[in-house]
């Protein structure tokens, strides 16, 4: 569970590539909620059933009535056209119910997915790398954390990633936030310490772990000076993506075999890929 990413510079997204990636937050967040058995409740220390049955899946539209609105006043042609290729700043819950042996069945966990975009600067310019803001953060926080009773486990997705202020209000008495954002085209979540994620941190963990190599993989040819300088260590790509150690160690270790003027320097620590020259 990476815990350690760098804040990074946002790269710019156009309407089209933010919708995209938003709508495939919210597909790899439902395909992992459709593998989990049990999401634990730290507020009673017990383990409830996630499976469908016990599962319900509802949708927030408060968001996307905003983005309509900052259309309509914003945008100054092509109205529909606009709405229908932008982020709709999404929400969506997956309430985990219960029945005790007497009395109804009652809500004790939800999992919720947020999608963040730059909606005005879309709107207003087609493209935005700025950052989402710990307010709009916290404001929809406060939107989806309304029962103190209930544990919410909250995985908030930026298309053009976060402020450094963002990871101040990620974690509270009766909720956890995750930021995942994808970056370079690396899937990364950053999981704020805490010990009660135990087993519920999976479900924010968006890619394989052949996916995972694979951007180690890009990440590491498109770093080619920091190879020449044998800067490119597996805490400096952790530090980037927040993949864990192993999978790191996987990539440099195929890429040394497939490349004779790359080696994988395993003889200090850290371990690094460096340049070879015969």
């Amino acid at each position: 569970m990476a815990t350690r990413i760098k804040s990074s510079r946002a790269l710019p997204i156009d309407r089209k590539a933010a919708l995209v990636t938003e709508e495939s937050f919210f597909e790899r967040l439902g395909a992992n909620m459709n593998t989990t058995t049990g999401i634990y409740n730290p507020l009673d220390n017990r383990t409830y059933d996630a499976t469908a049955r016990n599962r319900v899946m509802k949708v927030i539209d408060e968001r996307s009535s905003e983005v309509k609105a900052l259309i309509k006043k914003h945008a100054e042609r092509d109205l529909m056209k606009t709405y229908e290729e932008i982020p709709k700043n999404g929400v969506v819950l997956y309430e985990i119910l219960h029945k005790d042996l007497l009395g109804p069945r009652s809500t004790k966990v939800v999992v919720v997915g947020a999608g963040f975009s730059p909606t005005l600067d879309l709107i207003r310019n087609g493209s935005s790398n700025r950052r989402v803001a710990a307010e709009e953060l916290a404001r929809v926080k406060d939107l989806v954390v309304q029962n103190p009773n209930v544990f919410y486990y909250v995985g908030a997705f930026s298309t053009t990633s976060w402020e450094e202020g963002c990871r101040n209000i990620l974690v509270g008495g009766n909720f956890l936030m995750a930021l995942c954002d994808l970056y370079d085209e690396a899937w990364r979540t950053y999981f704020p310490p805490d010990g009660r994620w135990r087993g519920a941190a999976r479900v924010f963990d968006l890619t394989t772990e052949e996916e995972k190599i694979e951007a180690v993989r890009r990440f590491a040819r498109k770093h080619t000076f920091e190879i020449l300088m044998d800067e490119l260590s597996e805490d400096f790509v952790f530090d980037q993506l927040g993949y864990a150690i192993p999978i790191i160690r996987e990539a440099f270790e195929q890429l040394a075999a497939e490349d004779r003027f790359l080696r994988f320097d395993t003889g200090t620590r850290p371990y690094r890929l460096v340049r070879t020259y015969g």
